[in-house]
């Protein structure tokens, strides 16, 4: 009862303070305006949240939307940009621009094992991307960037329990138009991205060509070497072609690449040992500071090509193909134990291929009964080959394993088949069902050696090759496993008036099964089964003063089964050791609340607010004694948005303020451990903004910009101890630079 009594309190005093100071800022791309008699406009963003076109306030489903225009002017980077616009959203990445992990209303994945898989779906322009690696794809010349929230399975398919997310490339057109964009950067960073779509043939074919390139360094030191640490560089392309084959179809090709390398990850050693660790090493008090003596770098390549055709038939029906491929290698080498000792360095990589296809068929819009159906089919192949190992120049005592390897190959095939249906019932009373039936078989091939303590490895050139001979094998298992789960949702809507709606949400999705590749041994592995989540939950969306502001507000709650957890659980070996491990870990439940606002007091003046409030719970957790009770990891009680733009008129041009705050409560970033301080993080803010002057309309600009203007020290990522110490990622510094663009 306190509970709900903290939440209504909180949602009074939201909605009193944002009522002054609300509103997001405008994504301005795929809109349509609506006018108010003094000429005040406040766009109203077209989303794809049920698979067709809809004004996101007439979808009866909570979806944050932000334009390619303002990922652009605010210099959002990657995804985990987006965050600040979106409720109870919480992401980082841990893993270089690589890997983001990304947080849902408390849903997601720690997981470190490349056979990961998030539980928020990614998709590249309607592609559905497995390999998390693949997922950290930089923002460039996009339409719009699309984020649901809550069970996506019914439309959007297996591993969407916490939401989904689309990245929505700008298509080509039959109108010449294109961009450059260039910046500079403290940390010697720079970035560069352009555009040009143009016809080829008019009103038959066009084309759209788009690449990005980003580079810099950090301002963290590696004692060890006293150089620098965290450069990187990060290169992208696309090249998109559009054909109207009739006048009742049209064909699009978007075949796209990207090579990352950056220097792998910063992690930062604090000692158990009053400061120092098991063999003696005490860490700089400055969190700028690491000490590595490993070699550390973490380069991936990606590819894929996707080819979507759409064909009009009888009675206004519409046939939707989608063919996908998507590739992803990667090669890394770290310091396992984030020290200037050796003790453990660390070597792996992977590569994985998918494909997929999806037809849909879907109705006419303009009827009593409109529907859509489809079928989706998947296929994965993913091998990884993982080592860690002790060179001859290890400290004195040092023990454990000296060599460790494994290796695996993994087969993912899945098919499914949806539909849905909304009827209107009335004028203003519409309901939507939907069902969704998944199977997927998963096949590994797994194997693993171990080294005896002491043996060491002497060439650092090639220790990772220096192979696995003779060694006894202690991991070998050849699983075959088939899931196959029912996905569904029902919402009720009723429209109170031409600018407003309420509506209900029933829907139950799940995450597929799989194995943890992360054991050592035989006695070790274990098989993960599905798991279930359902989400019941009531929403409105809301239009006032003639469509100046907007607010819509979501309350929700989770039933969450067979939960997949990796956290420290008691050794299956019976030594009393504690090991990280990915299982099944019982039942869980969430509430939450997600109040959004857009505002245009004047044609000057833009604002937004965002406020998320969550309460997590484990409700059974097995084999780790005192977990149940816990909070959920990554899963803040509070999360919220600020920010704005004000746009003064010039002669020639404008000149534009701009800015956010952003707050996130405490988190734990383990499900097992919240009573270490080392293994959480307590609330922080972090303030952006940008001061912009646009030349001849909006034409050319040029921005002033800077992000953790406050300079905030902030961990992204805190580890059990591990060699006698915690191991630490921390935030981006303060950062700040000059971008000009330039639009044909």
């Amino acid at each position: 009862m306190q509970h709900l009594r903290q939440r209504k309190l909180a949602a009074l005093i939201a909605i009193g303070f944002a009522g002054t100071l609300a509103g997001p800022v405008q994504a301005q791309d795929a809109t349509t305006a609506a006018k108010n008699p003094d000429g005040v406009e406040l766009s109203s963003v077209v989303v794809t949240a049920l698979r067709r076109e809809q004004g996101i306030q007439d979808v009866p489903v909570a979806v944050t939307a932000v334009g390619g225009n303002e990922v652009r002017n605010s210099e959002l980077r990657t995804v985990n940009d987006i965050t600040r616009y979106v409720p109870n959203f919480n992401g980082q990445s841990t893993e270089g621009r690589e890997r983001p992990r990304w947080f849902l209303r408390g849903v997601g994945s720690n997981d470190p094992s490349p056979t990961s898989l998030s539980p928020i779906g990614f998709y590249l322009d309607d592609v559905y991307l497995n390999n998390v690696f693949g997922q950290g794809v930089p923002l460039f010349d996009l339409e719009r960037v699309e984020v649901l929230r809550g069970p996506q399975g019914t439309l959007w398919g297996k591993n969407t329990i916490g939401g989904a997310i689309n990245v929505l490339s700008k298509k080509p057109g039959f109108d010449t138009d294109g961009y450059a964009k260039l910046g500079f950067g403290n940390n010697s960073s720079n970035v560069f991205e352009a555009a040009v779509g143009a016809p080829i043939v008019d009103e038959r074919l066009a084309a759209r060509v788009s690449v990005y390139h980003e580079q810099g360094d950090s301002s963290i030191t590696n004692d060890y070497t006293g150089e620098q640490f965290g450069s990187f560089k990060d290169n992208a392309v696309r090249a998109q072609l559009l054909a109207l084959t009739s006048d009742d179809s049209d064909l699009l090709l978007n075949v796209h690449a990207r090579k990352y390398s950056g220097a792998g990850n910063p992690w930062r050693s604090t000692g158990i040992f009053k400061g120092k660790d098991l063999y003696g090493f005490a860490a700089s008090p400055d969190v700028d500071h690491v000490s590595l003596n490993a070699p550390s770098s973490d380069d991936i390549e990606t590819r894929g090509a996707a080819l979507t055709g759409h064909w009009t038939l009888g009675q206004g029906i519409t046939l939707t193909s989608i063919t996908g491929y998507e590739g992803v290698d990667r090669e890394f080498f770290g310091d396992n134990d984030a020290s200037p000792n050796e003790v453990a360095r660390g070597h792996s990589s992977l590569s994985s291929g998918q494909w997929s296809q999806e037809f849909r068929l879907t109705s006419s819009p303009k009827q009593a009964l409109t529907w859509i159906a489809g079928l989706h089919l998947f296929g994965e192949n993913l091998d990884s080959d993982a080592q860690t190992g002790t060179l001859a120049n290890g400290p004195k005592g040092a023990a454990g394993t000296a060599f460790q390897r494994t290796w695996f190959n993994q087969d993912t095939d899945s098919q499914a088949i949806f539909g849905s249906a909304t009827y209107n019932v009335t004028d203003r009373f519409n309901v939507t069902a939907g069902l969704r039936w998944t199977r997927e078989r998963k096949t590994i091939d797994l194997h693993g050696v171990t080294a005896k303590p002491g043996i060491v490895l002497g060439d650092s050139g090639n220790w990772w090759q220096q192979g696995s001979d003779g060694l006894p094998v202690t991991l070998s298992q050849q699983q075959d496993n088939t899931w196959s789960a029912p996905t569904w949702d029902f919402s009720p809507e009723y429209r109170l008036s031409d600018n407003a709606m309420v509506f209900a949400r029933i829907a139950h999705g799940f995450r597929s099964g799989g194995y943890n590749t992360g054991a050592d041994g035989d006695a070790s592995f274990n098989t993960v089964d599905p798991e279930y989540l359902t989400e019941y939950s009531l929403g409105l969306k809301s239009a006032w003063f003639d469509k100046r502001l907007i607010f819509n507000a979501t309350a929700f709650h989770y039933d969450y089964k067979d939960m997949q957890v990796f956290a420290l659980a008691p050794s299956p070996l019976g030594t009393g050791d504690s090991v990280a491990t990915l299982s099944n870990a019982g039942k869980g439940r969430a509430d939450g609340l997600e109040l959004e606002f857009k505002a245009q007091p004047t044609r000057a003046l833009s604002l937004y607010t965002n406020l998320g409030f969550l309460r997590t719970k484990f409700t059974e957790f097995d084999n780790v004694p005192g977990a149940v009770g816990n909070s959920f990891a990554r899963a803040p009680k509070t999360t919220a948005g600020f920010g704005g733009e004000y746009r003064l008129p010039l002669a020639n041009g404008a000149l534009s303020l701009g800015g956010d705050l952003i707050y996130r409560a405490k988190e734990y970033f383990s499900a097992t451990r919240q009573t270490d301080a080392n293994l959480w993080q307590d609330g922080y803010t972090l303030i952006n903004a940008r001061l912009a002057y646009f030349a001849l309309g909006d034409k050319y600009s040029v921005t002033l910009w800077g992000n953790n203007l406050s300079d905030k020290q902030y961990k992204k990522l805190g580890l059990v101890p591990s060699y006698g110490a915690y191991q630490s990622l921390w935030g981006d510094e303060r950062t700040f630079g000059l971008t000009f663009t330039g639009k044909l």
